[in-house]
């Protein structure tokens, strides 16, 4: 992930898209990195085909894509098929698999607590992911001194300003994930 960093260094936004509205407005935004959130096995080939029409990346949030096992042979048709350049999840096994495709892989780590802290901690080591994505996002920075030089994190979720986002990223936070759109471009 660290090698996109460029990418992100006027815009550290990467856009969830929840529905076929949003991606439409992802595709017309100032991301160069989409989450999709929603979908299922019909509809995936047709987004990555717009998604990569547009010269952006697509991450499949695959606990949330209908009709794909969370297992092996799901991510190995993703990579295989070239229906995305990752995914994001909270399975283990899943950033495990993706790795052995070539796919990049997000590991999705809710904060919730101390214990979350260290169970997370935990799962960095174990999955290797290319980055760690902590929700809420404003408990990103209390996760960054534990994986910052292992992989890049992500702060996502109840991101609402771009004060935020630039506070986020003052902290050390990689990029941000948000489905507010608004937040998607850049100041002009």
């Amino acid at each position: 992930m660290y090698h996109l960093a460029h990418y992100f260094k006027e815009h550290p936004v990467i856009a969830g898209v929840r529905n076929n509205e949003q991606l439409d407005k992802a595709l017309q935004s100032d991301v160069i990195v989409l989450f999709v959130l929603n979908g299922d096995i019909f509809t995936i080939p047709e987004i990555a085909k717009k998604i990569k029409a547009h010269d952006k990346l697509i991450f499949l949030h695959l606990d949330l894509i209908e009709g794909l096992a969370s297992d092996y042979k799901a991510v190995k048709y993703l990579a295989r098929n070239e229906l995305c350049d990752g995914i994001v999840s909270t399975k283990g096994r899943l950033i495990r698999a993706a790795r052995k495709e070539n796919l990049m892989a997000i590991q999705r780590l809710f904060l919730l607590d101390s214990a979350a802290i260290k169970s997370g901690e935990q799962l960095m080591k174990n999955n290797k992911p290319d980055a760690v994505e902590i929700l809420p996002g404003v408990a990103a920075p209390h996760f960054l001194d534990k994986v910052k030089s292992s992989c890049a994190v992500i702060g996502g979720g109840l991101i609402r300003t771009r004060e935020e986002i630039n506070e986020l990223i003052k902290q050390g936070v990689f990029a941000v994930s948000t489905s507010k759109e608004e937040l998607w471009f850049k100041e002009r």
